[in-house]
Protein backbone atom coordinates (compact mmCIF):
# COMPACT_ATOMS: atom_id res chain seq x y z
CA UNK A 1 0.00 0.00 0.00
CA UNK A 2 2.74 2.53 0.79
CA UNK A 3 5.67 3.51 -1.71
CA UNK A 4 6.03 7.19 -0.06
CA UNK A 5 9.93 8.56 0.49
CA UNK A 6 10.87 9.74 3.43
CA UNK A 7 10.58 13.12 3.41
CA UNK A 8 6.70 12.72 2.18
CA UNK A 9 5.97 9.61 4.44
CA UNK A 10 7.48 12.61 7.49
CA UNK A 11 4.76 14.95 6.03
CA UNK A 12 1.69 12.40 5.68
CA UNK A 13 2.74 11.62 9.04
CA UNK A 14 2.31 15.26 10.44
CA UNK A 15 -0.48 16.13 8.61
CA UNK A 16 -2.40 12.79 10.40
CA UNK A 17 -1.35 13.17 13.40
CA UNK A 18 -2.12 17.15 13.33
CA UNK A 19 -5.62 15.98 12.07
CA UNK A 20 -6.54 13.64 14.81
CA UNK A 21 -5.39 16.42 17.32
CA UNK A 22 -7.43 18.98 15.97
CA UNK A 23 -10.72 16.60 16.44
CA UNK A 24 -9.86 14.62 19.61
CA UNK A 25 -8.97 11.43 18.22
CA UNK A 26 -6.98 8.47 19.75
CA UNK A 27 -4.01 7.84 17.62
CA UNK A 28 -4.64 4.17 18.01
CA UNK A 29 -3.07 2.72 14.61
CA UNK A 30 -6.11 2.46 12.70
CA UNK A 31 -6.79 5.77 13.21
CA UNK A 32 -3.87 7.09 12.04
CA UNK A 33 -4.04 4.19 8.91
CA UNK A 34 -7.26 6.49 8.65
CA UNK A 35 -5.90 9.69 8.57
CA UNK A 36 -2.69 9.24 6.70
CA UNK A 37 -4.38 7.86 3.85
CA UNK A 38 -6.79 10.86 3.74
CA UNK A 39 -3.78 12.99 3.59
CA UNK A 40 -1.97 11.06 1.28
CA UNK A 41 -5.15 11.28 -1.41
CA UNK A 42 -4.68 7.63 -2.94
CA UNK A 43 -8.82 6.71 -2.42
CA UNK A 44 -11.18 9.47 -3.93
CA UNK A 45 -14.05 7.32 -1.80
CA UNK A 46 -12.51 7.62 1.47
CA UNK A 47 -11.50 11.27 0.40
CA UNK A 48 -15.31 11.97 0.01
CA UNK A 49 -16.47 9.64 3.28
CA UNK A 50 -14.16 12.03 5.08
CA UNK A 51 -15.14 15.25 3.49
CA UNK A 52 -18.94 14.72 3.98
CA UNK A 53 -18.38 14.42 7.85
CA UNK A 54 -16.39 17.27 7.96
CA UNK A 55 -18.55 19.16 6.16
CA UNK A 56 -21.73 17.80 8.63
CA UNK A 57 -19.07 18.34 11.63
CA UNK A 58 -19.93 14.59 12.21
CA UNK A 59 -17.84 13.29 15.48
CA UNK A 60 -15.35 10.94 14.83
CA UNK A 61 -16.14 8.07 17.67
CA UNK A 62 -14.83 4.84 17.40
CA UNK A 63 -17.45 3.43 15.72
CA UNK A 64 -17.35 5.64 12.47
CA UNK A 65 -13.33 4.79 12.35
CA UNK A 66 -13.81 1.32 12.45
CA UNK A 67 -16.80 1.94 9.56
CA UNK A 68 -14.10 4.04 7.64
CA UNK A 69 -11.34 0.94 8.27
CA UNK A 70 -13.75 -1.87 7.32
CA UNK A 71 -15.02 -0.14 4.24
CA UNK A 72 -12.07 1.46 2.50
CA UNK A 73 -9.14 0.14 3.89
CA UNK A 74 -9.76 -3.54 5.13
CA UNK A 75 -7.88 -5.36 2.94
CA UNK A 76 -10.12 -8.61 3.29
CA UNK A 77 -12.93 -6.31 1.72
CA UNK A 78 -11.02 -5.09 -1.03
CA UNK A 79 -10.41 -8.84 -1.98
CA UNK A 80 -13.99 -9.84 -1.08
CA UNK A 81 -15.03 -6.27 -3.44
CA UNK A 82 -12.87 -7.33 -6.09
CA UNK A 83 -13.94 -10.84 -6.27
CA UNK A 84 -17.48 -10.07 -6.47
CA UNK A 85 -17.21 -7.83 -9.34
CA UNK A 86 -14.83 -10.94 -11.01
CA UNK A 87 -17.81 -13.12 -10.15
CA UNK A 88 -20.40 -11.26 -12.36
CA UNK A 89 -18.84 -10.66 -14.57
CA UNK A 90 -18.27 -14.07 -15.31
CA UNK A 91 -21.55 -14.61 -14.88
CA UNK A 92 -22.51 -12.22 -17.78
CA UNK A 93 -19.87 -13.69 -20.26
CA UNK A 94 -21.64 -17.11 -19.31
CA UNK A 95 -24.95 -16.63 -20.06
CA UNK A 96 -23.45 -14.77 -23.75
CA UNK A 97 -21.94 -17.80 -24.48
CA UNK A 98 -25.66 -19.92 -23.49
CA UNK A 99 -27.12 -17.26 -25.66
CA UNK A 100 -24.88 -17.73 -28.80
CA UNK A 101 -25.03 -21.79 -28.06
CA UNK A 102 -28.66 -21.74 -28.30
CA UNK A 103 -29.06 -19.11 -31.01
CA UNK A 104 -26.54 -21.95 -33.18
CA UNK A 105 -28.79 -24.89 -32.31
CA UNK A 106 -31.88 -23.29 -33.91
CA UNK A 107 -30.34 -22.61 -36.61
CA UNK A 108 -29.06 -26.37 -36.78
CA UNK A 109 -32.81 -27.61 -36.15
CA UNK A 110 -33.99 -24.94 -38.45
CA UNK A 111 -31.92 -25.97 -41.09
CA UNK A 112 -32.86 -29.37 -40.62
CA UNK A 113 -36.45 -28.69 -40.64
CA UNK A 114 -35.86 -27.15 -43.51
CA UNK A 115 -33.53 -29.87 -44.91
CA UNK A 116 -36.18 -32.64 -44.29
CA UNK A 117 -39.05 -29.74 -46.23
CA UNK A 118 -36.73 -30.10 -49.30
CA UNK A 119 -36.76 -33.83 -49.59
CA UNK A 120 -40.79 -34.29 -49.50
CA UNK A 121 -40.99 -31.64 -52.01
CA UNK A 122 -38.35 -33.10 -54.45
CA UNK A 123 -40.63 -36.30 -53.86
CA UNK A 124 -43.65 -34.88 -55.13
CA UNK A 125 -46.04 -35.54 -52.86
CA UNK A 126 -49.79 -35.05 -53.28
CA UNK A 127 -51.32 -31.78 -52.81
CA UNK A 128 -53.32 -32.96 -48.98
CA UNK A 129 -49.44 -33.86 -47.80
CA UNK A 130 -47.82 -30.86 -49.72
CA UNK A 131 -50.29 -28.35 -47.99
CA UNK A 132 -49.63 -30.23 -44.29
CA UNK A 133 -45.95 -29.60 -45.05
CA UNK A 134 -45.92 -25.95 -46.10
CA UNK A 135 -48.44 -25.59 -43.06
CA UNK A 136 -45.82 -27.35 -40.44
CA UNK A 137 -42.89 -25.71 -41.99
CA UNK A 138 -44.88 -22.20 -41.48
CA UNK A 139 -45.12 -23.23 -37.80
CA UNK A 140 -41.75 -24.17 -37.27
CA UNK A 141 -40.64 -20.54 -38.95
CA UNK A 142 -42.88 -18.80 -36.62
CA UNK A 143 -41.38 -20.93 -33.65
CA UNK A 144 -38.22 -20.23 -34.67
CA UNK A 145 -38.81 -16.48 -35.02
CA UNK A 146 -39.98 -16.47 -31.26
CA UNK A 147 -37.17 -18.46 -30.55
CA UNK A 148 -34.70 -15.50 -31.64
CA UNK A 149 -37.27 -12.75 -30.19
CA UNK A 150 -36.56 -14.02 -27.11
CA UNK A 151 -32.73 -15.15 -27.49
CA UNK A 152 -32.32 -11.38 -28.53
CA UNK A 153 -34.06 -10.05 -25.59
CA UNK A 154 -31.87 -12.19 -23.37
CA UNK A 155 -28.29 -10.47 -25.40
CA UNK A 156 -29.50 -7.17 -25.24
CA UNK A 157 -30.24 -7.76 -21.37
CA UNK A 158 -26.67 -9.12 -21.34
CA UNK A 159 -24.94 -6.87 -22.95
CA UNK A 160 -26.53 -4.40 -20.66
CA UNK A 161 -25.18 -5.57 -17.75
CA UNK A 162 -21.47 -6.77 -19.59
CA UNK A 163 -21.43 -2.75 -20.56
CA UNK A 164 -22.51 -1.50 -16.95
CA UNK A 165 -20.10 -3.82 -15.22
CA UNK A 166 -17.27 -2.36 -18.04
CA UNK A 167 -18.29 1.22 -17.30
CA UNK A 168 -17.87 0.15 -13.56
CA UNK A 169 -14.52 -0.99 -14.29
CA UNK A 170 -13.56 1.82 -15.94
CA UNK A 171 -15.08 4.14 -13.38
CA UNK A 172 -13.07 2.55 -10.65
CA UNK A 173 -10.01 2.49 -12.72
CA UNK A 174 -9.96 6.63 -13.33
CA UNK A 175 -10.88 6.92 -9.71
CA UNK A 176 -7.90 4.57 -8.87
CA UNK A 177 -5.50 6.91 -10.81
CA UNK A 178 -7.38 9.97 -10.01
CA UNK A 179 -7.11 12.83 -7.22
CA UNK A 180 -10.54 13.15 -5.76
CA UNK A 181 -9.96 17.09 -4.63
CA UNK A 182 -8.00 18.41 -7.31
CA UNK A 183 -9.01 15.67 -10.37
CA UNK A 184 -5.35 15.73 -11.37
CA UNK A 185 -3.42 12.18 -11.74
CA UNK A 186 -2.73 10.77 -8.23
CA UNK A 187 0.71 9.21 -7.17
CA UNK A 188 -0.22 5.86 -7.94
CA UNK A 189 -1.16 7.75 -11.89
CA UNK A 190 2.32 9.60 -11.39
CA UNK A 191 4.64 6.45 -10.62
CA UNK A 192 2.81 4.49 -13.29
CA UNK A 193 3.31 7.33 -15.71
CA UNK A 194 7.03 8.09 -15.03
CA UNK A 195 8.13 4.71 -15.77
CA UNK A 196 6.86 4.29 -18.90
CA UNK A 197 7.59 8.00 -20.28
CA UNK A 198 11.27 7.55 -18.65
CA UNK A 199 11.65 4.30 -20.59
CA UNK A 200 10.17 5.93 -23.68
CA UNK A 201 12.69 9.04 -23.23
CA UNK A 202 15.76 6.44 -22.91
CA UNK A 203 14.40 4.19 -26.03
CA UNK A 204 13.54 6.78 -28.57
CA UNK A 205 16.35 9.28 -27.04
CA UNK A 206 14.08 11.85 -26.39
CA UNK A 207 14.38 14.58 -23.18
CA UNK A 208 11.58 14.30 -20.17
CA UNK A 209 11.73 16.89 -17.58
CA UNK A 210 10.00 16.49 -14.36
CA UNK A 211 9.03 19.68 -12.21
CA UNK A 212 7.54 19.06 -8.28
CA UNK A 213 6.15 22.00 -7.62
CA UNK A 214 5.14 23.37 -3.74
CA UNK A 215 2.70 26.13 -2.24
CA UNK A 216 4.92 28.30 -0.34
CA UNK A 217 3.48 28.68 2.67
CA UNK A 218 0.36 26.67 2.58
CA UNK A 219 0.04 24.91 6.46
CA UNK A 220 -0.36 28.84 7.94
CA UNK A 221 -2.37 29.28 4.89
CA UNK A 222 -4.55 26.17 5.92
CA UNK A 223 -4.26 26.92 9.97
CA UNK A 224 -5.29 30.55 9.17
CA UNK A 225 -8.18 30.24 6.67
CA UNK A 226 -9.66 26.84 7.33
CA UNK A 227 -9.67 23.64 5.85
CA UNK A 228 -12.02 24.40 3.15
CA UNK A 229 -10.43 27.64 1.95
CA UNK A 230 -7.08 25.27 1.39
CA UNK A 231 -8.91 23.13 -0.72
CA UNK A 232 -10.06 25.84 -2.83
CA UNK A 233 -6.37 27.13 -2.97
CA UNK A 234 -4.98 23.13 -4.12
CA UNK A 235 -8.13 22.90 -6.56
CA UNK A 236 -6.78 26.57 -8.01
CA UNK A 237 -3.25 25.34 -8.21
CA UNK A 238 -4.47 22.17 -9.72
CA UNK A 239 -6.46 24.12 -12.37
CA UNK A 240 -4.02 26.29 -13.76
CA UNK A 241 -1.34 23.30 -13.80
CA UNK A 242 -4.09 21.22 -15.90
CA UNK A 243 -4.40 24.12 -18.30
CA UNK A 244 -0.77 24.37 -18.83
CA UNK A 245 -0.12 21.16 -20.16
CA UNK A 246 -0.59 19.08 -23.20
CA UNK A 247 -0.45 16.01 -25.47
CA UNK A 248 1.87 13.14 -23.11
CA UNK A 249 2.24 15.89 -20.27
CA UNK A 250 0.87 14.54 -16.52
CA UNK A 251 -0.28 16.90 -13.97
CA UNK A 252 -0.38 14.93 -11.15
CA UNK A 253 -0.79 15.75 -7.11
CA UNK A 254 2.34 14.41 -5.62
CA UNK A 255 0.55 14.89 -2.12
CA UNK A 256 -0.75 17.58 -0.32
CA UNK A 257 0.35 20.99 -1.22
CA UNK A 258 2.48 19.80 -3.49
CA UNK A 259 2.48 18.92 -7.24
CA UNK A 260 4.26 17.22 -10.05
CA UNK A 261 4.28 17.66 -13.88
CA UNK A 262 5.53 15.00 -16.08
CA UNK A 263 6.70 16.54 -19.24
CA UNK A 264 7.98 13.96 -22.50
CA UNK A 265 9.91 15.80 -25.04
CA UNK A 266 10.76 18.76 -22.88
CA UNK A 267 14.06 20.12 -21.60
CA UNK A 268 15.06 21.42 -18.53
CA UNK A 269 15.09 24.72 -19.64
CA UNK A 270 11.75 24.37 -21.52
CA UNK A 271 10.53 23.32 -18.43
CA UNK A 272 11.88 25.98 -16.48
CA UNK A 273 10.11 28.80 -18.48
CA UNK A 274 6.85 26.58 -18.15
CA UNK A 275 7.26 26.88 -14.58
CA UNK A 276 7.52 30.68 -14.61
CA UNK A 277 4.69 30.89 -16.61
CA UNK A 278 2.50 28.78 -13.95
CA UNK A 279 4.00 30.16 -11.47
CA UNK A 280 3.17 34.51 -12.73
CA UNK A 281 -0.35 32.76 -13.61
CA UNK A 282 -0.69 31.64 -9.60
CA UNK A 283 0.53 34.47 -7.97
CA UNK A 284 -1.11 37.13 -9.94
CA UNK A 285 -4.77 35.24 -8.37
CA UNK A 286 -6.16 37.35 -5.92
CA UNK A 287 -7.83 35.03 -3.43
CA UNK A 288 -11.32 36.23 -2.06
CA UNK A 289 -13.37 34.48 0.47
CA UNK A 290 -16.69 33.63 -1.26
CA UNK A 291 -19.47 33.86 1.46
CA UNK A 292 -17.69 36.89 3.68
CA UNK A 293 -15.42 39.10 0.65
CA UNK A 294 -12.25 38.57 2.84
CA UNK A 295 -9.22 39.94 1.03
CA UNK A 296 -6.70 36.29 1.41
CA UNK A 297 -4.02 37.94 -0.32
CA UNK A 298 -2.13 36.12 -2.58
CA UNK A 299 -0.30 32.82 -3.09
CA UNK A 300 3.01 31.67 -4.54
CA UNK A 301 4.52 28.50 -5.60
CA UNK A 302 8.20 27.24 -6.01
CA UNK A 303 9.46 24.57 -8.26
CA UNK A 304 12.29 22.36 -8.87
CA UNK A 305 13.30 20.94 -12.43
CA UNK A 306 14.91 18.04 -13.53
CA UNK A 307 15.97 16.36 -16.55
CA UNK A 308 16.03 12.60 -16.74
CA UNK A 309 19.58 11.37 -17.68
CA UNK A 310 19.29 7.83 -19.31
CA UNK A 311 19.49 4.55 -17.15
CA UNK A 312 19.63 6.47 -13.90
CA UNK A 313 17.15 5.35 -11.19
CA UNK A 314 14.06 6.80 -10.98
CA UNK A 315 14.43 7.49 -6.95
CA UNK A 316 17.55 9.59 -7.84
CA UNK A 317 15.36 11.45 -11.17
CA UNK A 318 12.86 12.70 -8.41
CA UNK A 319 15.05 13.12 -5.78
CA UNK A 320 17.43 15.82 -8.08
CA UNK A 321 13.79 17.38 -8.60
CA UNK A 322 12.96 17.77 -4.56
CA UNK A 323 16.45 19.05 -4.40
CA UNK A 324 16.09 21.59 -6.77
CA UNK A 325 12.80 22.36 -4.99
CA UNK A 326 14.17 23.00 -1.79
CA UNK A 327 16.92 25.23 -3.40
CA UNK A 328 14.25 27.64 -4.82
CA UNK A 329 12.62 27.53 -1.07
CA UNK A 330 16.13 28.71 0.43
CA UNK A 331 16.14 31.34 -2.38
CA UNK A 332 12.85 32.94 -1.02
CA UNK A 333 10.55 30.68 -2.50
CA UNK A 334 8.30 32.15 -5.99
CA UNK A 335 10.92 30.76 -7.95
CA UNK A 336 12.01 28.23 -10.17
CA UNK A 337 15.20 26.55 -10.43
CA UNK A 338 16.26 23.53 -12.57
CA UNK A 339 18.73 20.52 -10.48
CA UNK A 340 21.60 21.86 -12.67
CA UNK A 341 21.73 25.30 -10.29
CA UNK A 342 20.88 23.26 -6.90
CA UNK A 343 24.16 22.60 -4.88
CA UNK A 344 25.35 19.26 -4.99
CA UNK A 345 25.00 19.33 -1.11
CA UNK A 346 21.11 20.52 -0.55
CA UNK A 347 19.07 18.70 1.88
CA UNK A 348 16.39 16.79 0.41
CA UNK A 349 13.70 18.12 3.63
Amino acid sequence: MYHDDLHHAAELAHAAVTSMTRFSIPPTPINFTIWYEYHAGRDPALSRAIDGLLAGNAPFTPETTLQLYEEFLNPARLLRASRETTEKLQEAMDDLRSVVGAAEENARSYGAKLEHFSGNLDRHEPEPALGSLVSGMLQETRAMEERNRTLEDRLAETTAEVKLLREHFEQARREALSDSLTGLANRKNFEQTLTLLAKAAQDEHEPLALMLIDIDHFKLFNDRHGHQTGDTVLQLVARTLSDNVKGQDLAARYGGEEFALLLPRTRAEQAVKLGDNIRVLVSGRKLVKRNSGEDLGRITISAGVAQYRAGEPLSTFVQRADTALYAAKRKGRNIVVAAAEAPADAPAA
